[in-house]
């Protein structure tokens, strides 16, 4: 009696389940970086009804059939592995609600790299790194040595998870190479000695370790561009006044951004942050003495002795 031998193609299993490891090894550095953790757990087969679903569920056993004493006996085949489900979207990382328009999806991805060209280039930096770190991610700067904590905590950057590279630093491929391993949010001032080539690595090395880059005037492309031109400032009237914020027109270019996008931006707002300009006739929101982000009331406090 002849025995035929069916096998599964190996090499498309072991190539279907190196995918599946790397996908989860991205997910899992990038879930670290940004302060989560992945449920391993969840990964396992389920047990039974209401256990936990795993990605890849155990395979069903074949229904038995009645053997056939003329037929020649075959040994079953491997089952198949189910087709591993493609990545999730990268983690997206929010923006500042003024800005979100010009933005495809409102949101920026991580692992992607955002330059800044004209006027207030600073400011707008500030205010996409305080608002993409939010409350979990680290932000790092470099390029800007002019640059105190108190613009940065006027910003919305947390000073607990703000590192600062030092404006004239030896080795600055370095340097920049492992703030890019290991912090969420890097940002650039145009104060680098950036080439070309540095660039290209930078821009690579964040895609693979989901770090966003944002960059003042980069010597390369970037995946969103937005460029900001001056429009006039508020606060001075006839003679007398303040200068207290300024109005800009921001125009923003890139992948998947067709067309002309467009929008004017007040910087900065009445809270220190970026606001979108009120319509015609609408005056800015009021800070409250109640509001969360209003600023902190300072007394008077006699002193001791």
């Amino acid at each position: 009696m002849s025995v035929v031998q069916a096998q599964a193609p190996t090499g498309e299993r072991e190539e279907r389940l190196a995918r599946a490891r790397a996908a989860l090894g991205a997910a899992e550095r990038s879930a670290s970086r940004w302060g989560g953790r992945i449920d391993r757990t969840a990964l396992r087969a389920g047990t039974g009804r209401g256990g936990p679903v795993g990605l890849v569920p155990p395979p069903a056993a074949p229904a038995p059939t009645p053997p056939d004493p003329d037929a020649p006996t075959i040994a079953p085949a491997a089952p198949a592995e189910p087709p591993v489900a493609p990545d999730e979207a990268h983690t997206r990382l929010p923006v500042p609600d003024a800005l979100a328009p010009l933005i495809p999806y409102g949101s920026l991805r991580a692992g992607s790299s955002l330059a800044v060209t004209g006027a207030a280039s600073t400011s707008l930096l500030l205010a996409l790194a305080a608002t993409a770190a939010g409350e979990d991610a680290w932000c790092a700067i470099a390029g800007l040595p002019d640059l105190g904590l108190r613009a940065a905590l006027d910003a919305g950057l947390d000073p607990r998870r703000l590192a600062i590279m030092p404006a004239a630093a030896e080795q600055t491929a370095s340097v920049l190479s492992a703030l890019v391993d290991g912090v969420g949010v890097v940002v650039l001032g145009p104060h680098l000695p950036l080439t070309p080539a540095l660039w290209r690595a930078l821009t690579g090395r964040a895609r693979t370790r989901d770090t966003l880059v944002l960059a003042a005037r980069p010597p390369g492309r970037a995946d969103v561009q937005l460029e900001a031109t001056a429009l006039g400032w508020d606060g001075l009237g006839s003679g007398s006044g303040r200068l207290r914020r300024r109005r800009l027109l921001v125009a923003s270019a890139g992948r998947g951004i067709a067309g002309d996008r467009e929008t004017t931006v007040l910087l900065p707002e009445v809270r220190g942050m970026i606001a979108a300009l009120p319509a015609v006739g609408q005056q800015p929101a009021a800070t409250t003495a109640d509001s969360p982000s209003a600023p902190v009331a300072l007394h008077a406090v006699r002193r001791a002795g």
